[in-house]
């Protein structure tokens, strides 16, 4: 080899040792920077909680591709099944079916079933207390009778004393209708017929009474409105009172005592409403068309009256029918009670009609009372009004202040007639001042109205609701006896001393012996606690005699 030869191979192997040194360093280099990071991301502290989300989701991706891979689209559908249906047996259905309604009426809101029921009850409430209101207010017309007492005057040229005879009758078949007939028929019909058919009779006497113009006579009258007319009146009052403290009936509309007061204020309101109507047919065609007009009026509202009660549900008659003797002896506990019961319906009794007589003394004379003490002819005349109005405040507030707790039926009986005495004195001394005349006037009213409303509730308290007609009836005779007794009285003492003073005193000492009379009623049980002892003796009658 020559020496050019050599000096070129010398050099290539240089170049070959260079390159593989280089090469070891880049690798050695590139090694030592993956060390490098590497133990830099190990110094970092990752939260174990992120690592094994990251390890979930990935798992969840890997299974999500692989279904994905795996899933080949079916070409074929598939086939129906050919094995018949399961039916469930009828009383498996049934069974299934009470299960689920027990499940959505445990799991229902108990507001809905009680706003239903609410709704239910008062709807039928209040047909039942517009249904009272209205047979009150038709059947009141009775009070009319003075607009027609002129004309018939001047038609068959008879005496005010026989006219006034008509009324007094009707005020006999009033009471008598409310203290016998009206019972006995609460305990058979139900309210609806009883309504109907007392507005059926009413306008029938008042279409006999229409007759005594054709065949000039007064026996007409006597039959059609004192006999018809009163009696069907009487019946419809007990009822309307009946109604408004039944159990099913219109006193959870408002409550027991304001239902009654406004019941039994609406007999006052029929005078009130159809007074213009009834001049208005006088002055078109006499009076005639006038008895014989309201005649139609109460035929027609039969319907409407039944209506009204019926949609009221009541159905059904509201009283029992009076204990036969063949029921059996009576226990010590009925016993016990009729013996408690006795006095306090006398007391009762004697409350109501001196009261009433009190009340009705200054009532019945109102225009010449107010005249006697120097009023104006316009001022007598209004004194109709101030009777109406306190009259009508009374039966309401009476009413209301029985619903109270704080006060009560017997308290009101108490109370009231002694606020009303100085007024009446006040009347009797000052015989010259017409506001003194007007003060007596509206106490008197006051009372009146008071004894209409707290009477019945209190005596419903103490018989019950299906017993109160029969001893309701008992107690209502004394308003009988003042009716027909208190107006003479008063007049028979007017013509005695030429004024109304001594007919103040007298209603003055009555009222304050109706409060002393109330004041001797003692407490007494109520209906219901009477009727736990009954049962609790029947029971322990019976297991006595099962032990013997």
């Amino acid at each position: 080899m020559t020496g050019s030869a050599s000096v070129a191979m010398c050099i290539a192997t240089a170049h070959r040792a260079r390159g593989g040194r280089a090469r070891l360093q880049s690798a050695t280099g590139a090694r030592a920077m993956r060390r490098a990071t590497t133990h830099r991301y190990r110094s970092i502290s990752i939260p174990p909680a992120v690592v094994a989300t990251s390890r979930a989701s990935s798992a969840e991706r890997r299974r999500g591709l692989a279904a994905s891979c795996s899933t080949k689209p079916s070409s074929t559908k598939p086939k129906p099944s050919t094995k018949p249906p399961h039916r469930i047996p009828v009383g498996e259905r049934r069974r299934r079916g009470a299960r689920v309604a027990a499940a959505a009426a445990a799991t229902a809101s108990p507001s809905d079933d009680i706003s239903k029921g609410f709704t239910d009850e008062t709807s039928r409430a209040s047909f039942a207390f517009i249904g009272a209101v209205l047979l009150n207010v038709l059947l009141g017309t009775l009070y009319c009778w003075s607009c027609y007492l002129v004309p018939l005057e001047q038609a068959l040229g008879v005496g005010r004393g026989v006219l006034s005879g008509v009324f007094s009758l009707a005020t006999i078949a009033f009471t008598a209708s409310v203290f016998k007939l009206g019972p006995a028929l609460y305990s058979r019909l139900n309210p609806a017929v009883i309504a109907s058919g007392s507005a059926l009779i009413a306008g029938a006497g008042m279409l006999v009474a229409s007759k005594a113009l054709s065949y000039v006579s007064v026996v007409p009258l006597f039959v059609g409105y004192g006999a018809m007319f009163g009696a069907a009146a009487g019946v419809g009052y007990g009822l309307s009172v009946q109604i408004s403290g039944a159990e099913n009936g219109a006193r959870s509309l408002l409550g027991e005592g304001l239902t009654t007061g406004l019941v039994t204020s609406a007999r006052a309101g029929g005078a009130f409403v159809f007074a213009p109507i009834i001049r208005a047919l006088l002055d078109a065609g006499g009076v005639q068309l006038a008895l014989s007009g309201m005649g139609a009026a109460l035929i027609a509202s039969s319907a409407p009256l039944w209506l009204l009660l019926s949609l009221g549900g009541l159905d059904a008659p509201l009283a029992d029918r009076k204990r036969d003797k063949n029921d059996g002896e009576k226990t010590p506990e009925e016993l016990e009670r009729d013996a408690q019961l006795k006095p306090a319906m006398f007391t009762l009794w004697s409350s109501l009609g001196l009261g009433s007589f009190a009340g009705l003394m200054v009532v019945a004379h109102a225009s010449a009372l107010l005249q006697c003490h120097g009023a104006a002819i316009g001022v007598a005349t209004a004194g109709v009004s101030i009777v109406s109005l306190f009259t009508t405040f009374g039966r309401v507030l009476g009413g209301w202040a029985c619903d109270r707790a704080w006060c009560g039926a017997t308290k009101v009986l108490r109370v009231v007639p002694f606020v009303a005495v100085p007024l009446m004195a006040w009347g009797a001394g000052a015989e010259s001042s017409v506001v003194a005349a007007q003060a007596a006037l509206a106490a008197a009213s006051v009372v009146y109205g008071v004894f209409a409303s707290a009477v019945p509730v209190e005596l419903r308290r103490r018989t019950g609701p299906r017993d109160f007609a029969r001893q309701y009836g008992k107690v209502y005779t004394a308003w009988g006896v003042a009716g027909l007794a208190a107006p003479w009285t008063a007049g028979l003492l007017y013509d005695a001393n030429g004024d109304y003073t001594a007919a103040l005193v007298v209603a003055m000492a009555l009222c304050f012996g109706s409060a002393v009379a109330a004041f001797l009623l003692k407490p007494g049980r109520s209906h219901e606690e009477w009727a736990a002892a009954i049962e609790a003796g029947k029971r322990a009658i019976g297991s006595g005699s099962r032990s013997g």
